[in-house]
């Protein structure tokens, strides 16, 4: 009765598992796409207790098995699972990361999480030079429009993908730019925090919902001077914003604006 969350880059391939799995007897089975209806809902439904829905969710309404692509590799809490099954690989492969955040973050029960990959027994080899010959077709045509976006992460693609074939661990280890559990790495600075000043846990959940501070910041071009703000919606989703002067994104990247934050204690 463990719970599995299978995911792939294809709506279609959404649709096809979704069939396929329902005529082989599987129930409490749904599939997610972009196109859904309400992503969320269904999250809920998968991982009431984790999302604090299991009032709202009834048992005959809960899923064991959600079939889904991306929409869910970031932003949701799927902790009620522990099973995670990339049916295809994704061109980036931080995405297999992201997927596995969904479930190892905090509120975790299992003492282990699964993951399994879909990887071919033969072609490794063929998907890392389609994936070169598609990178250098893409960078042929940057330098003739002119632009520098930047369709892959990384230039070491093939060999992260050899790694994972090879079950090499600890192929994103140092990458601060993984984010993989952004509320994990949160909870690890407060509990350090709190550890050396337990007057802290007091002391926080007193503040005021609207409070501000500055300090020193050395500028450049990428780390302008700005605002870092912290935000929480109506719904419990945590997010860190940073702008400039003008009211600029300076980064998407929840991470970076963390670490922009960061200070001593008498700063």
């Amino acid at each position: 009765n463990d719970k599995i969350i299978v995911f792939t880059q294809f709506a279609d391939t959404v649709e096809y598992l979704k069939k396929e799995l329902t005529n082989r007897g599987i129930k409490a089975l749904e599939g997610v796409t972009g196109d859904s209806e309400d992503p969320t809902a269904l999250a809920w439904r998968f991982s009431p207790e984790s999302n604090k829905k299991r009032d709202l969710i009834e048992r005959s309404d809960e899923l064991r098995v959600l079939i889904a692509t991306d929409v869910l590799s970031e932003g949701q809490n799927l902790q009620d699972c522990a099973i995670v099954v990339n049916y295809d690989l994704p061109w980036a492969i931080i995405r297999i990361v992201q997927r596995a955040g969904r479930v190892d973050r905090i509120g975790q029960k299992a003492e282990n999480i699964l993951c399994y990959s879909f990887l071919p027994a033969e072609g490794v080899e063929r998907i890392i030079r389609l994936r070169a010959r598609v990178s250098q077709r893409l960078r042929e045509n940057a330098e003739v429009v002119g632009t520098d976006e930047a369709f892959f992460e990384d230039e070491h693609g093939g060999q992260q993908i050899l790694d994972l074939y090879n079950e090499k661990a600890g192929i994103f280890d140092g990458e601060e730019s993984t984010e993989v559990d952004l509320a994990s790495h949160a909870y690890q600075i407060w509990k350090n925090a709190t550890d050396r000043d337990p007057k802290l846990k007091k002391i926080v959940p007193e503040l005021p919902s609207v409070v501000f501070s500055t300090r020193d910041h050395e500028t450049s071009e990428e780390k302008p001077e700005g605002v870092l703000v912290y935000l929480r919606t109506a719904e419990g989703t945590d997010a860190l914003k940073w702008v400039n002067k003008n009211g600029e994104s300076v980064t998407e990247s929840q991470f970076a604006v963390l670490k922009a934050a960061e200070c001593l204690p008498n700063t």
